[in-house]
């Protein structure tokens, strides 16, 4: 049975003292070196949950090869993973795993995403390795790196045959429903495209007035982040990076407040009057500078523990200096609402000892230890969910009433609106014009409508071919009813 753990660990890589936080695959002999070689190299390019992703994925394919380490056919256990991962490896028959493994099916979703997680990367070790014999002749690492090692010269020498890899799977499943050779391909079915349903547009206020509101005391912090997701479409982890320079009032809009989200990293660092340099004046940089300068940090999108927050990139604007996504706020109450809020949670804020805000950013801790402690993500979540709840709503991906539900409204909200598509993807802060498309897709109540509508037009058009049907209709379903209907015995 193969043995291993993933452990989040600091890495160093040369004399300077600098880490990297990350993901490790742990063996009884040691760190699985290819993996992490890889993972260092794309460090600055992918993101800290893509390198989770992969380092599971290479954990899986170390797992069946484990378990199968005298496989006769080296062509074959590539199949046969693929295979594997589709069907799971308990026998339905007898509910038996003589492999040891005790895998569910993972559904050809979950499949296709391992399987280019593991040919990425058996195409990078082949790119830096041309040429290279067998490693089984010369290594001299761990067993488990051994393993990758040849798994990938394998894949490199069998690509040319279609087939024999899952070469010919990964492109097939990019088009569901391709015959190949061997028959019908298990790729993810086609599926409509429909808008993941946005928080109730009737209810939104609701949850910010009264649903983070426990007793006589208002959650003025997680008020003002969901007024940043749903009033101005920040993905969840965005206000997590906000600094408290971030937030003034408009200029051109008294009342209303003008927010930037600088990016984590390379954003301006902000006018901190205690930023200094060696002779004691101001210094200017990026926020990575002055985050480890004044603070000792890395930016939180630099992290796997919990204190972490995704950064997904996108479009920013410059205007203002540096790098930033701008709140734009649809309705421009919602700006007003969110200018007076945060003026009273600023006066939270003043309250708490300077010397226990040992971060810059803007949300923390405030009722609870650490206090003047860093806000997480988890923490805001849980917060989320009670106060849906507490205005009688259920926290729900299907209902809309989840923290990526606030997106959507924004999204929904701006189309219905009749807001062109290129300022929405301003809005959204997205690169591409056909990413917002996610957010914009009409729901099912849109679809029922259109159809109710379709109906009176065709009454209008054709009201003879429509009372037709009508009548039609209406004796069949009656004369159905006077049938006996036999009963369904269920064996």
């Amino acid at each position: 049975m193969f043995e291993s753990t993933v452990v989040v660990a600091r890495v160093y890589t040369d004399e300077t003292g600098i880490s990297y936080e990350m993901p490790v695959l742990l063996t009884p002999q040691g760190p699985v070196h290819v993996l992490l070689d890889y993972l260092l190299e794309h460090w600055d390019t992918r993101s800290p949950s893509w390198m989770l992703k992969v380092t599971s994925s290479v954990r899986l394919f170390l797992d069946y090869l484990d378990a199968h380490s005298s496989y006769p056919n080296e062509q074959a256990i590539f199949q046969t993973f693929r295979q594997r991962l589709i069907t799971g490896t308990i026998a339905p028959e007898s509910g038996e795993d003589p492999s040891g493994l005790w895998w569910s099916a993972k559904g050809p979703h979950k499949s296709t995403r391992v399987i280019r997680h593991l040919t990425d990367f058996f195409n990078w070790w082949a790119a830096r390795n041309p040429g290279k014999g067998n490693p089984a002749n010369t290594w001299a690492g761990s067993q488990h790196d051994l393993r990758l090692a040849e798994s990938a010269y394998k894949y490199r020498r069998n690509k040319a045959f279609l087939g024999h890899t899952w070469s010919a799977f990964e492109e097939s499943a990019r088009s569901p429903g391709n015959k190949g050779a061997s028959g019908k391909v298990h790729a993810p079915p086609r599926v409509e495209k429909e808008t993941a349903l946005a928080f109730p547009e009737d209810r939104i206020l609701d949850l910010i007035l009264k649903g983070f509101k426990v007793g006589n005391r208002y959650n003025y912090r997680d008020m003002l982040i969901t007024l940043l997701l749903n009033g101005a479409g920040f993905r969840e982890s965005e206000p997590f990076h906000l600094y408290l320079w971030d937030v003034q009032e408009d200029p051109l809009h008294k009342g209303q407040a003008l927010v930037l989200i600088h990016h984590p990293a390379w954003g301006d660092a902000p006018p901190d009057p205690s930023w200094t340099d060696i002779n004691g004046r101001p210094r200017q940089g990026r926020r990575v500078e002055y985050l480890a300068e004044r603070y000792g940090l890395v930016p939180r999108y630099w992290k796997l523990s919990t204190s972490a927050a995704g950064w997904k990139g996108g479009m920013h604007e410059s205007k203002y200096g540096g790098y930033y996504k701008q709140a734009y706020w649809f309705v421009p109450e919602f700006g007003k609402l969110f200018w007076t809020i945060w003026n009273l949670y600023a006066e939270q804020v003043l309250s708490v000892d300077a010397s226990l805000r040992a971060h810059p950013y803007a949300f923390m801790n405030l009722m609870r230890e650490p206090i003047g402690g860093l806000h997480k993500m988890g923490k805001y979540e849980a917060s989320h969910a009670a106060a849906v709840r507490r205005i009688g709503l259920e926290p729900s991906k299907g209902l809309g009433t989840t923290i990526h539900g606030h997106r959507h409204a924004y999204g929904q909200r701006l189309r219905k609106a009749g807001v062109p598509k290129e300022m929405i993807r301003r809005f959204l802060h997205h690169t591409d014009l056909d990413s917002q498309n996610v957010y914009t897709e009409a729901d099912r109540n849109e679809c029922v409508k259109h159809l109710r509508l379709a109906v009176d037009r065709l009454s209008e058009l054709s009201s003879d071919m429509r009372r037709e049907i009508v009548q039609v209709t209406e004796a069949n379903v009656e004369g159905l009813s006077m049938q006996t209907v036999p009963k369904l015995i269920i064996p």
